[in-house]
């Protein structure tokens, strides 16, 4: 059993878990990025050896193996020392059921081992998979009899922001009716094991189908439910329609209509429909994968898939089982796909399958990392057994038989026309691909519908629901998670699709829909990646990639990169280095320095983890 890198998950209650890799000495690098009115400076730790050098007053380097100097950047003085963790929120000693609310943590984690595959079986058509794990579960309630007329709370999605607010909610108003509605038919569970922890045991995976009983194990080594709380946490609605206290789920239900001036929702399920008015109202909805027109055809084959639900996720794993011998196509190149990629390979291991990576980027990651820090990225994806192919969009696929063909065509630019020599192709050349199944990682789309209908605010570019400083988007309405556009003042309206994001801004929202005295989001959302065993990445703030950087062959090990707009850090991303986000959280709040490189020595790059 192999340890992979880990990440603080954030869980409900503000207690990050990290876990500590081993590590020995590097080098250090500062390079400029331009990301249009934001450039980036990165450091690593140095190398001990007699032989270093310095150029241009900044200390350069790569892997044990090279080192050269490249350019500083004009840079901003250093800062105090971190704050201490905030404190726990107050406990009221009459919530007798505190123990339960207070027992979700969520931990990161990978665990790797063989996944088992079956030999290869016939081709399971769209509604034979469907059968295996679209179980045709009826609605909790199962009819409108059961749901309650009237809640204080509804909340719109069945999510990890919506289980933040719910916590809000229940700590400030114990005697509240609260309604959660989700399409899904599982009680509220975390999503980042999706693409990580499920494919490290076997058969894991495939026991997301049933997410409120499946057991997964943690970095530590410890069993942790996947589930946030068991069904013994909830409240029947049927309770709730009685007029009990509680924070219920209606399992397999949709709002399909808000009225925000009446406060009165339009439920739907199994062909039943019902009305129940409210006294506040949080949208918490998410996204849903985006797709792409020209895999339909094997999408209605269930050739190609998404993974954005347990459901999904167990859907694939069946689906792995049978597909034929060949490679399994994951089309994307962001932290989701790299994520993906990197699961299937290792799960697919040792069978007669392997994994490609089909991306119009130059590298994976490309657009998060500047620019040699994603090649650099490429090249450990590869050692997983992943084939990339850059520059390369999807134009159009045909299901022939057990497989995807599937047609691409390079795409321009000097470095896809060197790659396209090397290969002898033209640029725009087309070629075919053949996968036995194909993963579809090509970002997300706001589930903005019944906000839309209901005459509240979608921007236009970002697809969120505009809401306020105190996530607020109409009197008693409010937004949050994946599908709230709100403000930050050094990054502008944003949108911010991070776990540790639907935490804190559902928190916010139960807090201020309950509460008293409305409060400002003010907190950074961060977010982690890990790639294998030889990538993890944590960010916070706003980060981009940038033109700045040559490329190179040198292999950067840990290390901390600056995201600067307008000479303030707006962002910090962390590679391969563990323990230190509250670190860079202080040096957001800080913004200014007159020397990056002071504030570069905050992070102990120099210390042994």
């Amino acid at each position: 059993m192999d340890i992979c890198n880990t990440r603080e998950y954030h869980e409900l209650r503000n207690a990050p878990m990290h876990r500590s890799l081993p590590s020995s000495k590097y080098e250090q690098a500062c390079t400029a990025n331009a990301v249009s009115c934001m450039h980036s400076c990165i450091f690593w730790p140095p190398m001990c050896r007699g032989d270093d050098s310095l150029e241009n007053s900044v200390l350069t380097e790569a892997s044990p193996q090279t080192k050269s100097a490249v350019s500083s950047v004009d840079s901003p003085t250093h800062s105090a020392p971190p704050p201490p963790p905030p404190p726990n929120p107050p406990r009221r000693g009459w919530v007798a059921a505190a123990a339960f609310a207070l027992t979700a943590s969520v931990g990161g984690v990978y665990f790797i081992r063989k996944l088992n595959t079956s030999e290869e079986q016939p081709l399971l058509t769209e509604k034979k998979v469907a059968e295996v794990t679209k179980k045709e579960d009826p609605p909790i309630p199962a009819s409108p009899e059961g749901l309650p007329q009237h809640v204080d709370y509804l909340v719109v999605g069945a999510g990890t922001a919506a289980f933040a607010a719910l916590r809000a909610i229940r700590s400030l108003r114990p005697d509240a009716r609260v309604l959660l509605v989700g399409d899904e038919h599982a009680l509220p569970y975390m999503r980042p094991p999706l693409t990580k922890e499920l494919w490290g045991e076997p058969d894991l995976a495939k026991k997301a189908i049933d997410p409120d009983t499946l057991i997964f194990t943690q970095w530590n080594g410890k069993k942790r439910r996947l589930a946030y709380e068991p069904s013994v946490f909830y409240t029947a609605a049927e309770k709730l329609r009685e007029g009990a206290a509680g924070a219920g789920v209606a399992r397999g239900w949709t709002v399909r209509a808000l009225d925000v001036a009446a406060h009165e929702a339009q439920l739907a399920a199994a062909g039943h429909t019902a009305t129940l008015t409210y006294g506040k109202c949080l949208i918490a909805t998410g996204v849903r994968s985006a797709r792409s027109a020209v895999l339909r055809g094997a999408r209605e084959a269930g050739l190609a898939l998404g993974v954005r639900t347990a459901r999904e996720a167990a859907r694939l794993a069946e689906r792995l089982e049978r597909a034929p011998a060949g490679e399994v196509a994951v089309v994307g190149g962001g932290p989701y796909a790299c994520e993906m990629a990197a699961g299937l390979a290792h799960a697919l291991r040792e069978t007669d399958k392997s994994v490609v990576m089909v991306y119009k980027e130059e590298a994976p990651l490309a657009q998060l990392l500047p620019r040699h820090l994603a090649l650099d990225a490429a090249r450990r994806v590869r050692r997983l057994g992943v084939r990339l192919l850059p520059h390369t969009e999807v134009t159009d696929s045909s299901v022939r038989s057990d497989r995807v063909r599937l047609q691409l065509t390079r795409l321009a630019g000097e470095e896809a026309q060197q790659q396209g020599e090397e290969r002898g192709e033209e640029q725009g050349a087309e070629r075919t691909l053949e996968a036995g199944l194909v993963v579809e990682c090509m970002g997300s789309e706001a589930n903005v519908e019944v906000a839309r209908a209901a005459g509240l605010e979608v921007h236009p570019e970002l697809g969120g629901i505009v809401v306020n400083a105190e996530m607020q988007a109409r009197t008693d309405v409010f937004a949050a998670g994946d599908v709230a556009c709100y403000f930050e003042p050094a990054l502008g309206r944003r949108r911010a699709l991070r776990h540790d994001h639907a935490v804190a801004s559902g928190r916010l929202a139960g807090t201020n829909m309950a509460g008293d005295a409305p409060r400002a989001y003010t907190h950074q959302p961060m977010f982690w990646s890990d790639v294998g065993p030889d990538i993890g990445i944590e960010v916070v703030g706003g980060a981009g990639s940038g033109e700045g950087a040559g490329a190179d062959e040198r292999q950067y090990e840990r290390g901390v990169v600056f995201y600067v707009r307008e000479e303030r850090v707006v962002g910090v991303l962390l590679w391969n280095l563990y323990n230190r986000m509250h670190v860079a959280r202080q040096v957001l709040k800080q913004g200014h320095f007159e020397d990056l490189l002071e504030a570069a020595k905050l992070f102990s790059l120099h210390e042994a983890e």
